[in-house]
């Protein structure tokens, strides 16, 4: 090997080391925020923030919300409660006396088979398995939803 080829072996091994470096170092500028996931922990206002806005269709189901007192007048704000079956789990809400199912989410290994969302005076929903069908069916109670759940088994 002559003293040309040397030489140009040993620049590029050079650039290759001093390039690792620099990036190297560029990587550690940026920090967590493109090696790492980082999670910070909520306060507790925070969660009950994140609780008090969390949507029917989101991970957290909502709680029961009461009716609010009878004024004579029709009943404008909606009660909303969450089921969970053995086949899956239903947010309701009950206004005027009628029941609506505003989200459902079946178990694993249940498909829904039959729905019947409302509002009326009974909704319903069917989570069917290969050998287990699970109803759900939503009426009002004095504004507030009440669930009946029958488990049939083939």
């Amino acid at each position: 090997m002559n003293r040309r080829s040397l030489l140009a072996v040993l620049a590029w091994v050079a650039v290759a080391v001093l390039v690792t470096v620099i990036s190297t170092w560029a990587i550690s500028l940026l920090g967590a925020g493109l090696s790492q996931h980082v999670v910070s922990p909520m306060s507790p206002e925070q969660v009950k923030a994140a609780l008090a806005g969390a949507t029917p269709g989101g991970a957290t189901p909502p709680r029961a919300t009461p009716a609010p007192p009878s004024s004579g007048r029709p009943d404008t704000a909606a009660s909303v409660k969450a089921f969970t079956t053995p086949g899956g789990s239903v947010v309701a809400a009950c206004r005027g006396g009628e029941a609506t199912l505003r989200s459902w989410s079946p178990a694993q290994g249940f498909g829904i088979d039959d729905v019947k969302q409302g509002p009326d005076a009974k909704a319903s929903i069917e989570f069917e398995s290969e050998d287990v069908q699970v109803t759900l069916e939503i009426t009002c109670s004095k504004g507030v939803a009440v669930g009946t759940t029958k488990v049939e088994r083939d």
